[in-house]
């Protein structure tokens, strides 16, 4: 079992840092690779105009985790656990199947990217690599003790920044992109407004929403630690904004006038161009193959842990499989049924973009059900939501479900 963090008196940086390492962690691993084709494809076809939404996403993204992370802190339960402790089986199955629909589309999206960027690199067909990434990623997630596996996470989201450096070198027009930022446009336009779904539900996706409190419950994150655990959260939320803002500014610049999708990786990767010259699709395919080393495993040990606290099942990383079968069993299966799903002839770069739609349509559910949970007494004690939390939540779902209802009257 991993062993309980020990809080010293001694504030150093080091200290502060490890423990809001998990907030990090949960911010970074928002930019996976299906994040980083939404953020290309909303440059590409849309330009700045819905730049605006990354600082405005910033309170309610952070909001919505620190939620999570205080049901975890103060529960010391999943948030599957709490919902079947108060609202019974039937909604727990209910919000148990959107995180296992969403969860597994975006895993066997972000799979064939990085068997696509693979397959380009060794010049052989990806669809050959998928099932030897699935057996890695397996590896990984059962093989390996949890802390380790954070361990792992927390240094391989050092490759995404580059998209910072690369939004510089393409040179835009500064007072433009300003200008984007501050003023929100929205037009009830089918590309913009899928671009603009795809953003918020790639940036509030359902499996960070339950993976958070979970990281709390695995790390013993203690109540007086909810400041610096919150601290964390936003700073993990910021770095991950800060890089989307970057890549939809170079997308937009590089693909200026574009009005279809990125059909590809190799075209995607003209947008670090710029930065890398002729080694642009080799720094591509890092950001991706990293990026879905933090993602893959939250994706899948996140699916894994709703499926069995709905189930009411022993479930944890740090448990042995022979501790936690059906723990391991719903893990392996998530994994291995996203597998299968990247055979279904749809190019890796618009089954990313389109999982990420896909989360924006389903995940207001998952925010109201978390947000009766934090505001629950019973539940929550005197540590349910504030003025701004509770503002920001609603925030958060009028947001989504007026891009849902917009989205749906382009399409009537």
């Amino acid at each position: 079992m991993r062993k309980t963090r020990i809080l010293k008196r001694r504030r150093n940086p080091l200290n502060r840092f490890m423990i809001s390492r998990e907030g990090v962690i949960t911010g970074a691993a928002d930019d996976d690779p299906a994040g980083i084709a939404t953020f290309l494809q909303m440059g590409a076809t849309t330009g700045f105009s819905l730049l605006w939404l990354v600082p405005a996403l910033l309170p309610l993204v952070s909001a919505v985790e620190e939620m999570s992370a205080r049901v975890g802190v103060v529960t010391k339960k999943g948030l599957a656990v709490v919902l079947r402790n108060t609202y019974g089986r039937k909604i727990t199955y209910a919000a148990a199947l959107i995180v296992l629909i969403c969860n597994v589309v975006t895993i066997s999206a972000n799979i064939a990217a990085m068997a696509e960027v693979l397959g380009n690199l060794l010049n052989i067909n990806w669809l050959w690599l998928v099932a030897p990434l699935i057996f890695i990623l397996l590896i990984i997630l059962v093989g390996k003790s949890y802390s380790i596996i954070s361990k792992y996470l927390l240094v391989s989201t050092i490759v995404l920044t580059v998209y910072i450096v690369a939004g510089f070198l393409v040179g835009p027009d500064w007072g433009e992109v300003l200008s984007a930022t501050v003023t929100p446009v929205l037009r009830l336009d089918n590309i913009i407004l899928l671009a603009a779904t795809a953003f918020v539900g790639t940036t509030i996706a359902p499996y960070l929403i339950f993976w958070q409190a979970t990281e709390e419950i695995e790390d013993k994150t203690t109540v007086k630690d909810l400041q610096k655990e919150t601290r964390g959260v936003v700073i993990g939320f910021a770095l991950a904004q800060l890089i989307a803002f970057f890549a939809i500014v170079t997308a937009a610049v590089v693909f200026s006038g574009q009005t279809n999708f990125i059909p590809n990786a190799a075209q995607a990767a003209l947008s670090l161009r710029p930065i890398a010259g002729d080694l642009a699709f080799i720094l591509f395919a890092i950001g991706i193959l990293g990026s879905g080393i933090v993602s893959i495993p939250v994706l899948a040990a996140s699916t894994a842990y709703v499926g069995g606290d709905a189930l009411n099942i022993k479930s944890g990383l740090n448990f042995p499989f022979a501790q936690a079968k059906g723990f391991y069993i719903i893990l392996i299966a998530a994994i291995i049924l996203s597998g299968l799903l990247v055979f279904t002839n749809t190019l890796p770069m618009l089954m990313l973009f389109y999982s990420q739609v896909l989360n924006g349509v389903l995940t207001p559910v998952l925010i109201i059900l978390l947000m009766l949970i934090t505001n629950n007494r019973k539940i929550m004690g005197k540590y349910t939501n504030g003025f701004w939390s509770n503002l920001f939540g609603v925030a958060s779902i009028v947001l989504m479900l007026g891009l849902d209802i917009a989205l749906l009257v382009t399409y009537l």
